[in-house]
């Protein structure tokens, strides 16, 4: 059964990957699209961000859909539409086709992390959920590290068509989908493990009454939503051309960019694993969204020129945003268990609104003087700092201590 766990586990993990590579090539592609396409760069912003809004959009429905249908049907499904939308941009012609496509995108991969929370929930004991869902977030990170240096290097070697690189995106994506629909399987037979289905499914309405009066959903939802959306900020929006800025090449900015990806690869494991093995949640929080501001005020202020320092730098601002991986495993425990999906849902749902709404102001400031400088991109990115502030009041002062314990449900004590 074991086996067959991580089997299952692993078919959903290779739809997450795909989907999070959709979620950063854009940035990656950005000198190459611009002019392609004849469109600015706050135009490429929003089609970065077309993503980021569908992504949104669907948190609390899919939560919702899976609770009902399960993750085979709807990952099958959800990697064929991104598999699509990838053909879709390849042909795109214009800003309005390129948002669209993108849109698309992130209506596929919403369902991505969630159902695949929902298959490492239905095939593994709930005491390592914080634990594998970080693993799941350094095999699914992989994706937006092979959008960065990675994609630069295929690109030279196809003589920068990105068309065609989309073109086999969207074959891979197809074969994806062949794989879960034949393979995957949404819970073990015969088991006496106790799984996510439950027996009556409340209306939307009705759990959203539930989690409108849990104040500690809502915190820790913020606490992730603030704590995160640095990290595609510099991974799949501007890190790279912010590093170009800086001297550096497309390729050198890309592997330096990738590297928040790393450092969330790499963290998301760890800090799960740390919270489960010391029995608390609240001290990751904080100690990863106090790294997270060290590191980003150094990147953004300091006037480094080694590449290495910057690249650990940038490490640390990804290993930093592993705070939104612990936060799924702590805002599943402030809730009952009729809410476990769609809590999970309304978290993720807050960390992709975020993910959305800042790139487009940040470009703005970025553009605001007609040109692209140090000083502006300084200025635009100044809000890295804030953010990570922000998250580290929020978890130090506002998020309950869980203790890795469902708050919801009784515990016995010996007398």
């Amino acid at each position: 059964m074991k086996k067959l766990g991580l089997f299952m586990w692993f078919l959903a993990v290779l739809f997450f990957f795909y989907e999070y590579f959709l979620r950063a090539f854009v940035g990656t592609l950005a000198t190459q699209i611009i002019p392609d396409l004849s469109i600015s760069p706050e135009q490429l912003a929003w089609i970065g961000s077309g993503y980021y809004i569908a992504y949104a959009i669907m948190q609390l429905p899919v939560g919702i859909l899976v609770d009902r249908f399960g993750s085979r049907l709807l990952l099958t499904l959800a990697c064929f539409i991104c598999a699509v939308a990838a053909f879709w941009f390849g042909f795109v012609q214009g800003f309005l086709g390129a948002f669209a496509s993108r849109f698309l995108m992130g209506l596929g991969s919403a369902f991505g992390f969630i159902g695949l929370l929902a298959i490492a929930l239905n095939w593994f004991p709930k005491k390592h959920f914080a634990f594998m869902t970080g693993l799941s977030q350094f095999l699914g990170v992989i994706g937006p590290m092979c959008a960065g240096a990675p994609l630069v290097l295929l690109m030279q070697i196809y003589d920068n068509n990105w068309r065609l690189l989309l073109m086999g995106t969207g074959v891979i994506g197809l074969v994806i989908a062949v794989l879960l629909g034949i393979f995957l399987r949404n819970k073990p037979k015969r088991t006496r493990r106790s799984v996510i289905y439950v027996e009556n499914p409340q209306p939307l309405k009705q759990k959203l009454r539930l989690l409108i009066k849990t104040p500690q959903a809502w915190a820790t939802m913020l606490f992730a939503s603030t704590n995160y959306a640095s990290v595609p900020l510099l991974g799949a929006f501007w890190g790279t051309s912010y590093m170009q800025e800086r001297g550096y090449t497309q390729s050198e900015a890309a592997l330096i960019a990738s590297m928040v990806w790393l450092g969330l690869a790499i963290g998301c494991p760890m800090a799960g694993r740390i919270s489960d093995r010391i029995k608390r949640r609240k001290t990751c929080l904080c100690v990863l969204s106090a790294i997270g501001l060290f590191a980003s005020i150094a990147v953004i202020y300091l006037p480094i020129d080694s590449k290495t320092l910057l690249c650990a730098l940038f490490f640390l601002i990804g290993l930093a945003g592993a705070g939104q991986s612990v936060s799924f495993a702590t805002i599943s425990e402030q809730v009952s268990s009729k809410l476990k999906v769609t809590v999970l849902g309304f978290n993720n749902l807050g960390i992709i609104t975020f993910a959305a709404v800042i790139p487009p102001i940040v470009s703005t400031f970025i553009h605001s003087g007609g040109q692209k400088s140090i000083q502006s991109f300084q200025t635009g990115l100044s809000i890295i700092p804030i953010l990570f502030l922000i998250s580290f009041i929020i978890g130090n002062f506002i998020v309950r201590e869980t203790f890795c314990r469902h708050q919801k449900e009784p515990f016995h004590v010996s007398l």
